[in-house]
């Protein structure tokens, strides 16, 4: 099976984050994510949802980037991911089959964190960077 919601293999890296649920407390563990551009959601492994325990709020189905396939996932709520300085609060797809996260673009948004794959790191943008900014019209 392919990865769920990786879309292109252009700007893929790895980063080390800090997860932890929000609602259920507790201390945070550190978690190696694929970071990739063309993602969208993030993507928890599931020895991290037997660890922490997340609320499940839905099921949904994915649709593997990498193949035709589809399949029904966890969405769990209440995930505090904190890269650098920068937390928030996000979904989080639950995959089983893997040991490690994956981080995309709606979490790079939320944060406003610029990946650069290059140097191979996220970093905050430089137009704002103490807090994260958005764009509002």
């Amino acid at each position: 099976m392919g990865e769920i919601g990786v879309s292109s293999k252009m700007g893929v890296f790895y980063e080390t984050v800090k997860i932890r649920n929000v609602i259920g407390g507790g201390e945070p563990l550190e978690l190696t994510v694929k970071v990739d551009t063309g993602a969208t959601m993030l993507v928890l492994p599931g020895w991290v949802q037997n660890e922490l325990k997340f609320p499940v709020i839905r099921k949904q189905v994915v649709r593997c980037a990498n193949d035709e396939e589809t399949a029904g996932r966890e969405v769990v709520y209440g995930v505090e991911l904190t890269v650098g300085d920068r937390p928030g609060v996000f979904e989080a797809i639950i995959e089983p089959r893997k040991n490690y996260g994956l981080l995309g673009a709606i979490v790079m948004e939320a944060l406003d964190l610029i990946a650069d794959p290059r140097s191979q790191r996220l970093y905050p943008n430089p137009r704002s960077p103490h807090l994260p900014m958005a764009e509002a019209e």
